[in-house]
């Protein structure tokens, strides 16, 4: 039985503890400014963000870029993810500039650039610089801001992440920066007063779940870059709230990619394989009549290493705790199988096949359109439909 579609309720939660409070009624009635609602997912292999002004859908599509940050003498104009900034003053109360590229260009760049995979702590680090990369990159930037020059310009900005970590920190960190500049133009950030909302990893999966069945609790299992997650969430309200969470690091596709590359070990092919082509082939590699096809740089089909690599990682790395656990849980409660790793068709394949093995109803496993990017598309259901206060989901 089908579950009645919930009605959309849009993200408008006021901050507690703020002496100067801001209503979203009061902003979208002031035609000059344009608020973006900028939802981030910064992790520690991609930042995927997507964009919305004033309630309306359709400003950006979910964009994904590498999770790379790159210091530079200066910033390269025309660029996807330059920019310059300034979050101090210097002695004399002048601004203290920064250059930095953020994202897949940072490798362009000719000097030593930062990845989120180096350091656990990373993603919580630069933050500041993953979110102004973001914003850096839309497409529509200067029509998105306002004021009455051409070169310096003003950036309203509502922001959400999906993250572990505390929406606090992020707040604090990202509202030193004063200003960006892009492509010549100067923008003066103004972060919204109403607060900075923290949702949990994966939240916009979970409203995906919602929609489609009647049960009152159900999980999530997200497997993204660095760990593999199972969420419990209580389905009795408007909206889903998670209940628990079990984060297993170390069960994500970065370990995945290090079975790879000892598989690969013994094989020709290995020595024309560089560990950073290594993801782009797990992400094309395809499911057919004859198997697992992966296609090294030289042309040879290498799916048989990559099978046996899937294989090694559900048994000897915490994923294997992970499924465990979701074998139990999914024969009383339907899962949804989101994140990057469901978006690799092999690992959709044999993850499904060790999970149906463990007595699992195969209707108690859901897999979205879009696993990899379900859980930032889906929150575009918190900013559209009716003017109703929704507080920070946790």
């Amino acid at each position: 039985m089908s579950r009645p579609k919930k009605q959309p309720t849009p993200l408008s939660a006021i901050a507690p503890n703020t002496n100067e409070t801001e209503t979203l009624e009061s902003i979208t009635s002031m035609p000059s400014k344009k608020v973006i609602h900028l939802m981030l997912d910064a992790g520690r292999s991609s930042i995927k963000y997507q964009a919305f002004v004033n309630n309306e859908t359709g400003t950006t599509p979910v964009m994904k870029t590498e999770s790379l940050v790159c210091c530079v003498p200066s910033v390269p104009f025309g660029e996807l993810g330059a920019f310059s900034l300034s979050r101090a003053k210097d002695e004399n109360n002048k601004d203290v500039v920064e250059h930095w590229v953020v994202g897949s260009s940072a490798r362009l760049q000719g000097k030593e650039y930062i990845a989120m995979s180096d350091s656990e702590n990373h993603k919580v680090h630069y933050f500041p610089l993953l979110a102004l990369g973001a914003i850096a990159s839309l497409p529509n930037l200067l029509e998105l801001s306002t004021g009455t020059s051409n070169k310096r310009r003003t950036l309203h900005i509502r922001l959400s992440t999906l993250s572990l970590a505390s929406p606090l920190e992020l707040k604090k960190s990202i509202e030193q920066c004063k200003w960006i500049a892009v492509d010549g133009v100067k923008y003066r950030l103004c972060f919204s007063k109403q607060g900075f909302l923290g949702f949990p990893e994966g939240y916009g999966a979970s409203l995906w779940a919602s929609e489609r069945f009647d049960d009152k609790q159900f999980h999530t299992f997200d497997i993204g870059y660095g760990t593999a997650t199972i969420s419990e969430y209580s389905n009795l309200g408007k909206l889903p709230k998670r209940v628990t969470c079990s984060p297993n690091g170390g069960g994500g596709v970065a370990t995945l990619i290090k079975e790879f590359s000892r598989a690969l070990s013994n094989t020709d092919s290995s020595k024309m394989i560089r560990p950073s082509q290594l993801r782009e082939i797990l992400e094309t590699a395809t499911v057919g009549d004859n198997g697992i096809s992966a296609i090294a740089p030289d042309g040879e089909d290498i799916g048989a290493e990559l099978e046996n690599a899937i294989h090694s990682w559900m048994k000897d790395s915490p994923l294997a705790y992970a499924l465990d656990d979701v074998s139990v849980k999914a024969r009383r409660s339907k899962v949804t199988l989101c994140g990057g790793a469901f978006a690799i068709a092999p690992v959709q394949m044999l993850i499904k096949q060790r999970l149906l093995k463990s007595c699992i109803p195969e209707n108690n496993l859901l897999i979205p359109e879009n696993p990899g990017t379900v859980a930032l598309s889906e929150m575009k259901k918190l900013y559209l439909g009716e003017t109703t206060d929704v507080k920070q989901a946790a």
